[in-house]
């Protein structure tokens, strides 16, 4: 999904990254996503990986067997990824190089959609790892604190975003 983030704001300022002959590192665009991907994406994953560890994991491992360095470097990683495929898209867009990008992106989606379709049906339930894998104490995220912190994350990460991509259109038309 995060790669999806740098693709999309990188198409959203491509007027910017044609028109100017910087590497793509060096675009307001790129300042903007980085200081985004950083301001939003990070708190709002290092929120859940915080307070929600095995929902988190998918309850595929349980959050306390997991050390903090561990949380810590994948919310740094996966902070990284909207502006590196920021730059990889923003070359793609001066090469002219179509095939590249919808193979690419597409590549994005198919393994998007078949995380959603294997992992998916976790997001939906509250609990504990070890629930999870027994089967009992588990309840709808929908009527959890967790569905409540799912919405109001999302809902200002996408506000957050939606903003800042509006701040990359104006930036790459002035």
């Amino acid at each position: 999904m995060a790669a999806l983030l740098g693709v999309a704001f990188a198409l959203v300022g491509r007027d910017e990254i044609r028109r100017t002959t910087t590497p793509p590192t060096g675009t307001r665009g790129f300042l903007v996503l980085s200081l985004s991907s950083g301001l939003l994406l990070g708190p709002a994953l290092g929120y859940f990986v915080a307070f929600y560890p095995d929902w988190a994991y998918a309850y595929l491992i349980a959050g306390e067997r997991i050390p903090s360095a561990v949380d810590l470097l994948e919310i740094v990683l996966v902070v990284l990824v909207p502006p590196a495929t920021y730059a990889w898209t923003a070359s793609a867009l001066r090469r002219h190089a179509v095939r590249e990008l919808v193979r690419g992106v597409g590549a994005v989606v198919v393994l998007l959609a078949v995380a959603v379709a294997l992992l998916g049906p976790r997001f939906l339930m509250a609990g504990t790892t070890h629930a999870f894998r027994e089967g009992y104490e588990l309840k709808p995220i929908s009527g959890s604190s967790l569905g409540i912190s799912v919405l109001w994350i999302d809902g200002c990460l996408v506000a957050g975003m939606v903003w800042a991509a509006s701040r990359v259109r104006a930036l790459g038309r002035g």
